[in-house]
């Protein structure tokens, strides 16, 4: 039988949200300063922030094209990432469940990480062996999500189950038809999946539900 697949979020999920959000901060913090306008520090807060991210990016390179651009600003928030994560900011009794899950499921990583931080943060957090299949988020595009959710699809079939911090990712994996199951022990969101555990030992259940269908 061929294994189904379980995505794994990265940021609230296998991770802190910590690391993350400092490197978010830190990249208005340097362009605020390469700049001279502190008020660039203002736009770290905002729910549309990549907009502001044109506009700085702008300011800085000049009207150069988008795809570079974004190449541009990604590679140092990708550098604040790496700096950022420590060891402890991974989840390790999640880390360790999804370890004994490789044996029927295969293990995926869909992140809108800068792709060239992926594979050295994994490296940091000593987990380089558990993704089977990982769909990084380009360089030179904008974040989205769905679009990687929709690669997935595209290359390797729907996955069994979503598991994540209840953010727009739960929207958007319900919207594409993939179950979802939240969790809280790296970061509280406002959306709730058709499951919510507590504890990473509390996947068997639900994964043992659906291992027949």
């Amino acid at each position: 039988m061929t294994k189904k697949m379980l995505v794994i979020d990265f940021d609230g999920g296998l991770l802190k949200s910590r690391p993350f959000d400092i490197a978010h901060k830190e990249w208005f913090r340097i362009m605020a300063e390469l700049l001279r306008d502190q008020t660039i520090n203002e736009h770290a807060f905002k729910e549309d922030y990549f907009k502001y991210v044109h506009e700085v990016m702008l300011k800085y390179l000049g009207d150069i094209d988008e795809a570079s651009r974004n190449a541009f600003a990604r590679n140092i928030y990708a550098m604040g990432i790496v700096e950022a994560v420590k060891k402890w900011d991974l989840i390790d009794e999640f880390a360790e469940h999804l370890r004994t899950l490789k044996k029927k499921y295969h293990i995926v990583l869909v992140t809108s990480a800068p792709a060239l931080a992926v594979d050295a943060i994994l490296e940091k957090v000593h987990c380089s062996d558990i993704f089977d299949i990982i769909i990084k988020s380009p360089m030179e595009k904008q974040p989205d999500k769905k679009e990687l959710f929709e690669e997935l699809i595209k290359k390797y079939g729907k996955p069994e189950f979503y598991i994540g911090k209840g953010d727009k990712d739960i929207k958007t994996c319900k919207g594409l038809g993939i179950k979802t199951i939240t969790v809280n022990w790296a970061g509280q969101g406002t959306e709730k999946g058709n499951f919510d555990i507590q504890k990473p030992e509390e996947l068997d259940k639900i994964l043992e539900r659906y291992s027949f269908e």
